[in-house]
């Protein structure tokens, strides 16, 4: 339980979490209505935001 806890104190583990809730909303009921193009760079922007936040991580999630 305290591993869980202290994951969720990373930006990285909660942005995931966010990701997995929106894929899920996306995949059943179509929550964004947008085209390939639009997909395609939302998909960009999220690997992007994954790179920034492992770059600007400075401790391991056990050390929270």
């Amino acid at each position: 339980m305290d591993l869980i806890l202290q994951s969720l104190k990373s930006r990285t583990v909660r942005f995931g979490i966010l990701m997995a809730v929106l894929s899920v909303l996306q995949g059943y009921i179509g929550f964004l209505p947008v085209s390939q193009f639009w997909q395609a760079v939302i998909g960009v922007g999220i690997a992007s935001l994954i790179v920034v936040f492992r770059a600007t991580t400075t401790m391991a999630l056990r050390d929270k």
